[in-house]
């Protein structure tokens, strides 16, 4: 029973920080910063950007869209102000304050699931105005350079895209990271066919994020379902992935899960873009049918 425990139960640590841990995997949240994912590492291996690459940009963060509506910075009480934290059984709970800017207020709900070997996050927004606000939700996930990917679908009507991506076999769309490439900060904008965004670590970690599929059409004005950033300076790069937009009526929630999920690449195993032994590697990961992956 206690190690049952141990996998599935958040755990306070001394500086403030909640661990979960699944299957070796063990994910982070820090309370005190906007109830920001700051840490998932598989032993001594980090998949996400550290405050020392930059001291404001780091970890996984969750923003509305479209940016239009807060230009930057991002608003201090949703993004990095301290959420009241509560753990509920298996799950751990954060709330924002009402951010007075927009009227609106986060929760983020993490638990871990050993089964799966992954991590489930539900965000959620409310709207405390009086009337309706057309919103969407975004995940914003920071890492080091290596190699992200995932399968590209037509993109029309998406925003001009500065950060090229390569497109192989069967439309895969992958970046290979250049920090030459990045002296200012690039964007790409595209379409997936699936629910997923993969990124492989410089130390040969396996991250897949897994969500909801939308069209270009549903995602906020100037967006687009599938975003990769490249900090300037090549800092770190953002993985970045949008639920579609609503009109959230006064009082009303709108939710948006996202899993995650990592693994060690076999030693052998090529990294480059276009190789079939990564997208199994997705795959296995996901539990995916090769058949649902035809379609």
């Amino acid at each position: 029973m206690s190690v049952l425990i141990a996998e599935t139960q958040p755990i306070r640590l001394a500086n403030g920080r909640f661990r979960l841990a699944s299957a070796g995997v063990c994910l982070e949240v820090d309370p005190n910063v906007g109830a920001r994912v700051v840490s998932l590492r598989l032993g001594e291996s980090e998949v996400l950007s550290q405050p020392h690459a930059h001291p404001d940009n780091y970890g996984s963060t969750f923003w509305d869209a479209p940016q239009a509506a807060w230009g930057w910075p991002p608003r201090v009480g949703l993004d990095s102000a301290p959420y009241e934290s509560t753990v509920e059984g298996d799950a751990l709970v954060c709330q924002s304050h009402v951010d007075a800017s927009c009227g609106l207020s986060f929760n983020k709900r993490f638990v871990a699931l050993p089964e799966e070997q992954g991590f489930a996050i539900r965000y959620r927004i409310r709207n405390h105005r009086a009337q309706a606000q057309r919103l969407a939700p975004w995940e914003v996930t920071r890492v080091p350079g290596g190699l992200s990917f995932y399968p590209g679908g037509d993109a029309p009507n998406v925003p001009a895209s500065a950060l090229a991506v390569q497109r192989c076999e069967r439309g895969f769309a992958w970046y290979a990271f250049e920090r030459e490439q990045l002296v200012v900060g690039r964007k790409h904008f595209g379409v997936a066919r699936e629910g997923w965004l993969a990124h492989v670590t410089p130390e040969r970690l396996l991250f897949v994020k897994q969500f909801e599929r939308v069209g270009a059409a549903q995602c906020a004005e100037g967006h687009a379902p599938i975003e990769i950033w490249g900090q300037d300076g090549g800092v770190y790069i953002e993985l970045e992935n949008h639920g579609a937009c609503v009109s959230l009526a006064p009082g009303a929630v709108l939710d948006y899960t996202v899993r995650w999920f990592v693994r060690p690449l076999p030693p052998k195993l090529e990294l480059r873009a276009g190789n079939p032994a990564l997208l199994r590697e997705v795959e296995a990961a996901l539990q995916l049918r090769r058949d649902e992956r035809a379609n």
